[in-house]
């Protein structure tokens, strides 16, 4: 009987180091999102407070013109601002794209390791209570569940540090 508590505490140690270990894992996936969306926010923040400081100076430029040549800096500047922007649009989406990435792929990666966790917490639930024939049994199915999360964890652990 002392041999079916040794093998179970040993998985429950493990599980509940995996656990901890997949809750930090989240924290920083979460973590690392937030600064990627602070960055495209400052970006942006940036970006609005260049283009409001060049407005006010070609707005001065704009005065001294004759009314004619004005309309003319208006169109030139309107040109250089919408290709200003547009030239940023790609830097933009990208900074997007790569927060939307990483939240889903660690969103996917932890229901995929909560899925494996909870699957060996029910193989050893059924170890706890096997005797005789089925310790057999239920040992290979453990070891089987242990086998296939180890990497799991030790490649999502590896993806977020």
């Amino acid at each position: 009987m002392e041999d079916q508590k040794a093998p179970s505490s040993i998985i429950e140690t493990q599980l509940s180091a995996w656990g901890a270990e997949l809750d930090r894992l989240k924290a920083k996936a979460e973590k690392q999102l937030a600064q990627t969306k602070a960055e495209y926010y400052e970006h942006i923040e940036e970006l609005r407070d260049d283009i409001a400081a060049q407005l006010k100076k070609w707005g001065k430029d704009i005065e001294s013109f004759e009314p004619r040549r004005a309309q003319e800096v208006v169109d030139e500047l309107r040109r250089n601002i919408q290709s200003e922007l547009s030239s940023l649009e790609p830097e933009i989406e990208a900074l997007k794209s790569k927060a939307g990435k990483a939240e889903a792929e660690a969103r996917k990666l932890i229901s995929e390791l909560k899925e494996r966790r909870r699957a060996l917490k029910e193989t050893l639930a059924e170890l706890k209570h096997a005797s005789g024939g089925a310790w057999d049994e239920v040992k290979s199915g453990a070891t089987r569940a242990w086998d296939e999360l180890r990497p799991a964890l030790r490649s999502a652990i590896s993806k977020f540090k």
